[in-house]
């Protein structure tokens, strides 16, 4: 069997999949150019980045492991019959931290202390806490089911929404898509922890954000489809939501002329919110390569029709 890893840091892939793996060819590869002697005779590919068009020329090619939770770049360029699995579980407490880190901040007044300490004045900044208040997470998949958890961790009560009632339980009140509208007006921190989908394309538009309460805060951390950027501009002008925290956006990097930039009530990030952590990766896609070699079910395994 051979193996390809297709990533910027591949040592400790390697490593990682020769132990579960000791009779296997390994090989790990950072450019197309190092990719090339080993496409045509690759069974398994762990990859992040890599070329859509260089699977067709991967003949023996079974199953690819992304090494990462969002799979929009990939789910369509991957035939049918090879098996497509994605990582579960290693973003979800650094993403989760993340937006509890601008949540805190932005309801606590943080980045006016710091304004204020800039300016040298002395100046009360008490913000309200978060408990009590209403969070919303939509998609309730590993990364938006710690979000809830979190939130129920502040005393906040939690609305979920996702396609199916799956993750149901762990919130005080459960919407479909359908309902985004009521379901983003009463909450007071929206978070947005969805895949990108047809179905999620626009979901949150002018008419969802028109009814969103007032001080309201809009998090997205999923992916930028989510959001129409045009009507969120008009929406942070007219204060509803009163602060919106972007990790995403439809086209990235976020174009330099983009309104959201200078908006003094949008707090950009560069899709970072889920940084890769290698040891957790390896380890997903070390469990994974077992589970394949044991003929045992996979995790994580992509669903075409859904996109994720």
């Amino acid at each position: 069997m051979q193996i390809l890893v297709y990533a910027q840091e591949t040592q400790s892939y390697v490593e990682a999949l020769q132990e579960v793996a000791p009779h296997a060819k390994i090989f790990g590869a950072a450019t197309l150019t190092e990719a090339e002697p080993h496409l045509e005779d690759t069974e398994v590919l762990f990859a992040w980045g890599v070329p859509p068009a260089v699977l067709a020329r991967m003949p023996r090619l079974r199953w690819v492991q992304w090494l990462g939770a969002g799979v929009d770049l990939i789910v369509g360029q991957t035939p049918d019959d090879i098996t497509l699995t994605r990582v579960v579980g290693a973003f979800s407490t650094v993403m989760s931290e993340h937006v509890f880190a601008y949540l805190l901040a932005l309801r606590r007044g943080i980045f006016e202390m710091r304004q204020l300490q800039r300016e040298h004045v002395w100046r009360r900044v008490i913000g309200p806490s978060l408990r009590g208040q209403r969070l919303g997470v939509a998609g309730l998949g590993s990364i938006g089911s710690e979000v809830a958890r979190l939130g129920r961790a502040f005393g906040m009560e939690v609305w979920g929404l996702s396609r199916t009632d799956r993750g149901g339980e762990i919130c005080d009140r459960h919407f479909l898509p359908t309902e985004m509208r009521d379901f983003a007006a009463g909450v007071d921190a929206l978070v947005l922890v969805l895949p990108a989908t047809p179905e999620t394309d626009g979901i949150v538009d002018a008419e969802v954000l028109a009814g969103m309460r007032e001080g309201s805060i809009l998090v997205n951390v999923g992916r930028g489809n989510a959001i129409v950027e045009r009507d969120l501009i008009a929406a942070l002008r007219r204060g509803r939501p009163a602060m919106a925290q972007l990790d995403v956006f439809e086209r990235e990097p976020l174009p330099e002329e983009s309104p959201l930039w200078d908006l003094p009530n949008c707090y950009i990030s560069a899709h970072c919110s889920g940084p890769s952590e290698p040891r957790l990766v390896c380890t997903f896609a070390a469990e994974n390569l077992r589970r394949y070699l044991q003929g045992e079910p996979m995790v994580g395994i992509v669903d075409r029709e859904r996109g994720y």
